[in-house]
């Protein structure tokens, strides 16, 4: 029986340990934060022009769109609609956006 007691305490003790970060608060949000993009010089043209105008897009894809889903993770991330529509308007439509 103390053998189980001393395993428990033990296992509780790393769970806890593990779950708390340096300043104090525990694992229960994302840590990414946004990077700035360099810019592109693949030799591709179209590629070149094409990747900043995509990306502007989606900016204002989420913009328009963050008060209608009320998940709070697409506040700030495009949902695949948002994603393929852009890509058209940017790469299909020769490089046209909206």
């Amino acid at each position: 029986m103390p053998r189980y007691l001393v395993a428990i305490f033990c296992m509780s003790t790393m769970v806890v340990a593990f779950s708390i970060t340096p300043n104090g608060r525990t694992f229960n949000v994302a840590m990414g934060q946004a990077v700035p993009l360099i810019l592109l010089t693949s030799g591709n043209v179209t590629l070149d022009k094409g990747i900043p105008k995509f990306y502007k897009c989606i900016e204002d894809e989420i913009d328009v769109s963050k008060n209608v889903n009320d998940d709070p993770y697409f506040k700030k991330e495009p949902t695949k609609d948002e994603v393929f529509k852009c890509y058209g308007a940017t790469f299909m439509n020769s490089g046209r956006t909206k």
